[in-house]
């Protein structure tokens, strides 16, 4: 596959696998940068058998989406170094396999090699949409970010939402602000550059048919809400917080999905 990607009628399933790889991936990012500051193995194991179950899932529901999901090994035993499919099939598949040795390890190298790939495979899904045919996502640099960001966010909000991840929650509510608000800067600059590049997809997003995915979902209740929380609030409710901006992160990948198809 080379050149622009043109792609047919998506269904919910994409937006299911984009969610579940962004947690997977986010929170093993997170758990990796906090083990790293503050030596927390157990966190970092966690987030390694939560991205193995949310990757591996993941890719079955876009196997599910694409259809032939039983002829998934085409993918592995065809080398297409042109083909982002195949490229992202790859590396989804081999950052799940090292974080599955991190959890089975302390490995040092690992994870640092599945760290890497997180961030690749959280920022990938936007790289093959910025290179498909859809105006909404080939007219701007900064899809691959945001879905950067949203990982993190959500990555992070899920560990919260762990009963080891209690024990660091301040830690995490803390990353949790930080990614919230450059999550929510990229946004508005993602919005900015649609309305210049694509103004018609644009307010599809803003005012239009998804206005309420982008207003309610991500906008107020997968960052604004939380942020003035974890901001503004003595006592955070951290399963109420967690759980807006993981539902959040999914309004986020509904809205760039649908809005752009």
């Amino acid at each position: 596959m080379s050149g622009p990607i043109i792609l047919g009628h998506w269904n919910f399933w994409i937006v299911l696998y984009l969610w579940l790889a962004g947690i997977g991936a986010g929170g093993f990012l997170t758990a990796y940068y906090i083990d790293k500051k503050a030596d927390a193995p157990g966190l970092l194991r966690k987030a390694s058998w939560m991205g193995v179950i949310t990757l591996i899932l993941g890719s079955f529901l876009l196997l599910v989406d694409l259809g032939n999901p039983d002829r998934f090994w085409h993918l592995f035993v065809v080398f297409r170094l042109t083909s982002a499919m195949w490229i992202g099939s790859w590396l989804i598949a081999i950052t799940a396999f090292l974080m599955f040795i991190t959890a089975l390890s302390k490995s040092k190298g690992a994870a640092f090699l599945a760290a890497v790939g997180a961030a690749l495979t959280a920022s990938y899904v936007g790289v093959l949409l910025t290179i498909s045919a859809i105006p909404l996502w080939s007219n701007t640099l900064l899809l691959p970010w945001l879905f950067l960001a949203s990982a993190f966010t959500t990555g992070a909000a899920a560990l919260s939402l762990s009963k080891i991840g209690s024990q660091y929650s301040s830690v995490l509510n803390e990353v949790g602000k930080i990614y919230g608000i450059l999550e929510l800067i990229i946004l508005i600059l993602f919005v900015l550059w649609s309305f210049a590049a694509t103004p018609a997809a644009a307010l599809n997003m803003v005012v239009g048919k998804y206005i309420g995915a982008f207003w309610v979902g991500v906008l107020i209740l997968g960052i604004a809400a939380p942020i003035y929380l974890e901001i503004k609030s003595d006592k955070i409710n951290i399963a109420a917080t967690g759980l807006m901006v993981v539902f959040g992160g999914l309004a986020l990948r509904y809205l760039i999905v649908f809005a752009g198809v």
